[in-house]
């Protein structure tokens, strides 16, 4: 039956050759062009866009193809794949790429850095529906119109950079863009939006990672509203103790005035430790007197925190026996933190080995050998010239650490993707940690980093309003490491020159990519390290 099958693709895919006029087609890969198509037509269900990837390289033989859907006059990025085998082929392969000159070749090499900045959205004009070739980040593309039935635009088909249709088959580009434009859109209403099946299969991979995170913050501040409300008091407080002092977990009626004792440092304790119980220091009085409350105090112990719970007297005892619960409520907190501690702990454990999966991936070509970490080398200098905060700069250095364990999980959804062409790995990534004990700003960059200021980035479309802090520096960095991956070793410029040549992409994007905030520093931070340590940092040895 099989044979039969394939006997008949075979017959269907000459007779597609012969009725479109293609006998010019001598070779076997030509034909094979053809019959594939006919495969796909034979079939109830339309190709997925990998399949119809594959088969309009058997055309192209390029390292990118990508689709832009026109919206309100507007071409917005509906999907891209990367062919990594066609980025730098042998020439020597049976498959040889269309011809190319030197400059083209050269271009080839930088595609992959140029495109993680291919906008989502760009203007639909006349001169661009005219002409068969588009310039776009990466180079010149060809592009296939695509079109409704109606004969009204849908989008177009892109596959580049600098290469062009075999002259064989430029007469009949429209059958090629009508079968594409059948099976795009078919796809595209089989899926309602054209991420919704690949984000079907993400949802079913992380839906079941389960929840783990118990947002420790909140449930103290439920536990201490409770407490505060049956005492029918107006304020309270419940506290940490930290290396660094105490850390305020959660409040009511507490002024800004008096948080601040709080975050005064380990030197200024307002209450201290003495052999299992609680001493108010010099440093409490003071703060008790500036607050004008008399309090109770009940300390808690667990395995590896400790803390206290504050709450104003009261001569009303209230409707709920507080007093006799306190004890117990003190004994839930004490669990509470020492839960948070294993979670912490084991959260660590998986995110590090997430991060090796993601290494071993990087690992596997020369050019993303260090690509993480030259990201956190790269962010922690920056940091420091910025002036963040020790724990900002411990949250930046994470979110650089993590922001592409979404190839991780990319790749365990589907094992076509790679680095470069995975539009959805910042949306994987976030979900392969949101349910782990994590910083939210580690989170959200992790989400955002390919984000662009003006709108126009991936996967979500935001603006600057809405894109973190986090998002923003790294989006920022992997232009820089990207830039300095693809030049690394290129003799063609001087030293001055590339990091000239970096400093003023960086300006040429303020923005529209990036924030216009961060880019001083960032150029300042090259200067001083120069090109040649911006080769080597965060290399391994």
């Amino acid at each position: 039956m099989i044979k039969d099958v394939r006997s008949y693709i075979h017959t269907v895919g000459n007779r597609l050759s012969k009725a479109f006029s293609m006998e010019a087609f001598g070779t076997e890969q030509q034909l094979e062009f053809w019959e594939l198509s006919a495969e796909h037509l034979s079939r109830k269900q339309s190709p997925s866009f990998g399949d119809i990837v594959n088969w309009m390289d058997l055309l192209y033989r390029a390292p990118v193809h990508f689709v832009y859907r026109l919206q309100d006059e507007k071409l917005v990025l509906d999907r891209r794949h990367v062919l990594t085998k066609n980025i730098l082929r042998d020439t020597g392969s049976e498959l040889e790429p269309h011809k190319q000159t030197p400059q083209q070749k050269e271009y080839i090499k930088d595609f992959e850095y140029q495109l993680q900045n291919l906008e989502k959205k760009m203007s639909m004009d006349e001169v661009f529906k005219e002409q068969g070739i588009t310039s776009h980040s990466i180079g010149q593309c060809e592009h296939i119109p695509l079109f409704k039935k109606d004969g009204e635009q849908w989008g177009i088909y892109c596959a580049g950079p600098y290469t062009k249709s075999p002259d064989q088959i430029t007469p009949k580009l429209s059958i090629v863009g009508r079968l594409l434009a059948n099976w795009l859109i078919t796809l595209d209403e089989e899926e309602s939006n054209p991420q919704r099946e690949y984000e079907q299969k993400i949802e079913n991979v992380v839906s079941d990672l389960g929840s783990g995170q118990l947002n420790t913050e909140g449930i103290a501040q439920i536990i201490l509203r409770y407490v505060v409300h049956g005492r029918k008091v107006a304020t309270g407080c419940i506290v940490e103790f930290t290396p660094n002092g105490h850390k305020l977990l959660a409040s009511v009626g507490m002024k800004e005035k008096m948080a601040g004792y709080f975050t005064a440092g380990a030197d200024n304790a307002l209450y201290e430790n003495r052999d299992g119980e609680l001493k108010v220091t010099e440093f409490g009085q003071e703060f008790l007197k500036q607050w004008g409350k008399q309090v109770d105090v009940e300390y808690f112990r667990g395995e590896h925190h400790s803390g206290f719970l504050m709450v104003e007297k009261t001569e009303d005892s209230g409707k709920l026996d507080i007093e006799n619960l306190l004890e117990e409520i003190g004994i839930s907190l004490a669990n509470l933190f020492d839960y948070r501690s294993k979670n912490e702990s084991f959260s660590d454990q998986l995110m590090d080995g997430y991060y090796k999966m993601l290494r071993a991936i990087e690992k596997s070509r020369e050019k993303t050998r260090s690509h993480t970490p030259r990201m956190v080398a790269f962010v922690q200098r920056f940091g420091m010239f910025f002036g963040l905060e020790d724990d900002e700069l411990e949250v930046i250095k994470k979110t650089a650490k993590l922001h592409d364990i979404g190839y991780v999980g990319a790749i365990s959804i589907e094992p076509g993707k790679t680095i470069g062409g995975e539009l959805s790995h910042p949306i994987i990534g976030a979900s392969m940690v949101e349910h782990l004990s994590i910083d939210k700003d580690v989170l959200e960059g992790i989400r955002t980093h390919h984000e662009w200021v003006n709108g126009n980035g991936s996967p979500s479309g935001l603006n600057s309003e809405t894109i973190p802090w986090t998002g923003k520096i790294i989006g920022l960095f992997e232009f820089v490491v990207d830039f300095v991956e693809t030049n690394a070793g290129d003799d063609s410029k001087t030293d001055d020159e590339w990091l000239e040549l970096l400093s003023r992409n960086l300006m040429e994007r303020a923005d529209v990519e990036f924030d216009m905030v961060l880019i001083p520093t960032a150029i300042q931070l090259l200067q001083a390290l120069g090109w040649q340590e911006c080769v080597r940092l965060g290399v391994e040895e």
